[in-house]
This record gives C-alpha cells, sequence and structure tokens, in this order.
C-alpha cells in the first residue's frame, strides 16, 4: 500500500495478496477455489470460518443473484441513503475512489457497482470465491478474506464499504464496524444491511413462537426460528439487524447515522398489490425456498435428525407454495460517514 494510501494492494507473485494480513488471498481459478471449500452433508461450504454455515456453492450463488435483485428492487436501488453514497464515491482529482464489498457472496452487487461507478476501483471479499459469468469489468476484482480477522491491511482505504446478509458470519459486529471505520477514508460511508430472522405477521408485527397444532403455527417461522438457533449456537451476530444503528451511534469515529427497514411479503399474498409488489414477493418467495433448502448443514450440524430437517423443509416449503401462511420479511439497512 502507498503511502498515501490512493491505491490497493494488489496481488503479489507467490498468490498472496500484497497485503501483509495473512487472511487476504487473490485468486484467478477454480483451481485455487478447491482448497477454499469442503463438502458438508451433501453441500459445498467455505473451508475458512465454522461460524457461517450456509452454502457456498453455485445454488447459493444463484440464489444470492435472486436476493440481490429482490434488494435492488426493494430499495429502488443498489443502496440507501444514496445521496451520501454518491457524494463519497464522487470523482476527485488525484484520487481514485475506493469500494469494498464484505461478503460478497456471488459478487452481483460488486460487479453493478462497478459498472454504475466505472471511475471507482471495486473489490469484493469472501471467504470463498464467487463464481462470475463472463467478464469482470476491468475496475473489479475479488478477494478471500475472513472479515472477523480485521482489516489492518487496508487502513484509510476505502470511501464506501457495504456489507449485506453477513451477520451470521460475523462473532462480534460491534467491533467489526470499528474495524471498517479504520478502513474508511475520512467522509467514506459504511452501508450495513440484512434480513431479520425474526418473521412477521400481515399486520407486521414479531411472530410468536408457537408448537405445532396451535393456532398460528408456521413451519416457514420453524425453519428460521431453528436456523435463528443454530446461527447464534455458532456465535453469529444475528441480531444485527435491529442492534446495527444503536452500534454505530456509539462509536465516535461516526457521524450521521441513519437508517431504513423494508417490509417485504414472502409469497404474492396480499390482495391489493400492485404489479411491482407482486414481483418483489413472488421473487422473496424462491429466494426463502431456496434458502430454507440450504438449511440442512447448519441444522445437521446442529444435532437435528436428517428426517425432522427433511420434514420442516418439506413442509415449509409447502406452506410457501400454497400461501397458506401471510408473512412479512423485513430487511434493515443502516449507514454512517466516517468522521
Amino acid at each position: 500500500m502507498t503511502s498515501n494510501q490512493d491505491e490497493l494492494p494488489e496481488s503479489s507473485s507467490d498468490g498472496r495478496s500484497g497485503s501483509p494480513a495473512p487472511s487476504l488471498y487473490s485468486f484467478s481459478s477454480s483451481v485455487d477455489g478447491q482448497f477454499m471449500l469442503r463438502q458438508v452433508y451433501g453441500r459445498t461450504l467455505n473451508n475458512q470460518n465454522d461460524t457461517y454455515f450456509l452454502p457456498a456453492d453455485t445454488e447459493e450463488h444463484r440464489r444470492l443473484d435472486l436476493q440481490h435483485q429482490v434488494i435492488t428492487l426493494a430499495l429502488g436501488g443498489l443502496y440507501p441513503a444514496p445521496d451520501l453514497v454518491r457524494r463519497a464515491l464522487r470523482p476527485r482529482p488525484g484520487k481514485t475512489p475506493a469500494i469494498l464489498d464484505v461478503g460478497t457472496g456471488s459478487g452481483s452487487w460488486a460487479i453493478d457497482m462497478a459498472k454504475q461507478f466505472p471511475h471507482c476501483t471495486v473489490v469484493g471479499v469472501d471467504l470463498a470465491p464467487p463464481r462470475i459469468d463472463g467478464d469482470l469489468p476491468p475496475n473489479c476484482r475479488f478477494e478471500i478474506d475472513d472479515a472477523n480477522l480485521g482489516f489492518g491491511h487496508y487502513q484509510g482505504a476505502f470511501d464506501l464499504i457495504h456489507a449485506r446478509s453477513i451477520s451470521a458470519g460475523i462473532r462480534d459486529y460491534p467491533q467489526f464496524l470499528e474495524e471498517v471505520a479504520q478502513a474508511l477514508r475520512p467522509g467514506g460511508v459504511v452501508v450495513s444491511g440484512d434480513g431479520d430472522m425474526q418473521l412477521f405477521d400481515e399486520w407486521q408485527q414479531p411472530l410468536a413462537y408457537v408448537e405445532e397444532g396451535t393456532p398460528g403455527f408456521s413451519w416457514t417461522h420453524r425453519m428460521f426460528f431453528a436456523a435463528y438457533n443454530a446461527m447464534k449456537n455458532r456465535g453469529g451476530s444475528i441480531d444485527s439487524p435491529s442492534m446495527c444503528p444503536t452500534w454505530l451511534r456509539a462509536i465516535d469515529a461516526y457521524t450521521d447515522v441513519g437508517w431504513h427497514k423494508v417490509f417485504i411479503p414472502i409469497g404474492p399474498w396480499r390482495q391489493t398489490a400492485d404489479p411491482r409488489e407482486r414481483l418483489i414477493a413472488e421473487m422473496l418467495r424462491e429466494d426463502c425456498l431456496r434458502y430454507i433448502a440450504g438449511l440442512a448443514p447448519l441444522l445437521l450440524s446442529e444435532g437435528y435428525l436428517p428426517e425432522s430437517v427433511e420434514m420442516m423443509q418439506r413442509e415449509a416449503a409447502a406452506e410457501l407454495r400454497e400461501l397458506r401462511a401471510r408473512i412479512y420479511s423485513r430487511w434493515a439497512f443502516a449507514w454512517a460517514v466516517k468522521k
């Protein structure tokens, strides 16, 4: 990294990043990816971090592509707080604005940002390599990194740091936000977003946990409740969607903290929905169906019996397809500006 921090570290000849942090690797082929992945209960998972236990295979990345479309439509763009983000990424003489996408997943957000802001450098980091169809924009690259190990190699390097759907893999989210502040340049923006594991009824009130056979019981809610507890047991900061604004305000390095929440129906059950809402609801239902299908490794690793997991998955999928449950998912986004 240069002394003025205008350039990001590139990969060194031995395959490691030019950064001094041993957690950071670049990759350029599927051969590299084989060492970063493992097979667990029939799905491919990352081989770097036991906290995050959702799949990292092609099937999961296609789900994340779909989820990216859902959130982009729901927000009306690639990010909340558009004025703050565009100000942070405005072209400036002698300095290349830089964007970091933490937990990039399939890489869709990073690639779209690279296209929208061709004057910026975009780096996506994740525990496993994305599977990219086609050529990357020339201003976009991907690295393998565990955000739990910090960003000491990226001090003051970015103007926007984006972290979406990563709370299940972050052990200490307030500390993560502290690390992000160190990696931002003055005036840089952090944006954090995630779907709440708490589901909501048709009046947008939190669903209470009830046993099977009790009025109000939902198999979808049962699956999310089981996944929440399993993620919590693994040390994930799964409550971050609701807590992130409070954590950001407690960090002196930040100012202009804001937040926004979006309720999205899981499935087109709202009779008064307009065509746009119905489309988003149908897409989110498909996202949830794929998400539920990918929970088997997590739940089986926590001691659930295979037949129990299969039954919950089957019943939850049928419930969603048949629109038997009127459920909302809530997505929460928070942001702040580095002083």
